[in-house]
């Protein structure tokens, strides 16, 4: 009997280890297959992918979004009001005109600002080319959708008198056609110019004058001969005069003060002989020679009471 429990035992033990082996082999059997709530989604791009393959699609796709945006976003700028032009300041202007400097740009209040503005070369060309006061113009956006044109001017150094009106005479020896304005009119007059050599080398000197003497000066008038196109005579505010070569005589008109200083009476200060002579006499001489004929002989006697102002 007790040899049959014994086997009765160990068959009982041999049942428990098989059903306890299917449990084990059941579990793992179960882990290998997907949850019962992890459903497949069919339409999904990421199927059968692995994880390598899915972050490049995910780059292909966001990729694709972002340009797909920036192109509505563009479209739509383009079709807004805030593509087109709405407005034009012009900076830097003191003599020249405002409505001339817009009409020469060719720039137009409500057409798109980036087709203009891609244009500014030709555009800031054609604004110096029709203003001749325009030196420079550079053409810039604000506020989105306005424009600024910022240019500089060239000054206006003197006026020229010719029949008995004033025009503007410009740094780069451009005589205007236009008459001078109000606040132009109290520089010094020029008398006998023309556009060429002879202006263009005043002009240059007379920038080297210094600011006392600029207010010193009245009139310039020009003395050119077909040898000498660079003489020129200067009137003065307190009645003297001055004769010189427009190449030199902003060299020797710092000196001005102290020969004036040294004069008796109203004179013509020559200027013109050599690099640093200076030589005055006075006007009622000049004057007297002129009006009474005076002979060789006597123009070389009153030539005698010129004084030498060398330095």
């Amino acid at each position: 009997m007790s040899y049959k429990k014994d086997d009765d035992k160990g068959d009982n033990q041999n049942e428990h280890k098989l059903v306890k082996s299917s449990k084990s082999e059941l579990t793992k059997h179960q882990k290998n297959l997907p949850a019962k709530n992890n459903r497949i989604n069919k339409l999904s791009p990421f199927n059968g992918l692995t994880s390598v393959e899915e972050k490049k699609l995910t780059r292909r796709l966001t990729s694709i979004l972002v340009t797909l945006t920036i192109g509505i976003l563009i479209t739509l700028y383009i079709i807004s009001p805030l593509s087109k032009l709405q407005g034009i300041t012009i900076q830097g202007i003191d003599k020249a005109d405002n409505t001339s400097i817009v009409k020469a740009s060719g720039l137009k209040i409500g057409e798109n600002i980036w087709r203009q503005y891609f244009d500014k070369n030709k555009e800031m060309k054609q604004v110096v080319e029709k203003n001749p006061r325009v030196k420079t113009a550079k053409l810039s956006i604000t506020k989105f959708n306005h424009f600024k044109i910022r240019v500089t001017e060239y000054d206006v150094l003197a006026v020229l008198l010719k029949d008995d009106k004033l025009y503007p005479v410009l740094s780069n020896g451009k005589i205007l056609s236009e008459p001078a304005k109000e606040s132009e009119k109290g520089l010094p007059k020029l008398i006998g110019f023309k556009e060429g050599e002879g202006l263009e080398s005043l002009l240059t000197s007379y920038e080297n004058f210094s600011a006392k003497i600029k207010t010193e000066i009245t009139s310039i008038e020009s003395q050119s001969t077909k040898t000498n196109p660079f003489r020129i005579k200067l009137e003065m505010k307190d009645g003297n005069q001055v004769i010189g070569l427009s190449t030199t005589i902003a060299d020797k008109l710092v000196f001005y003060d102290k020969i004036v200083a040294e004069l008796k009476n109203k004179s013509v200060i020559d200027m013109e002989a050599g690099k640093t002579g200076v030589y005055s006499y006075p006007i009622e001489t000049q004057e007297s020679s002129a009006s009474d004929g005076l002979s060789n002989e006597n123009s070389s006697e009153n030539s005698s009471e010129s004084i030498n102002n060398g330095f």
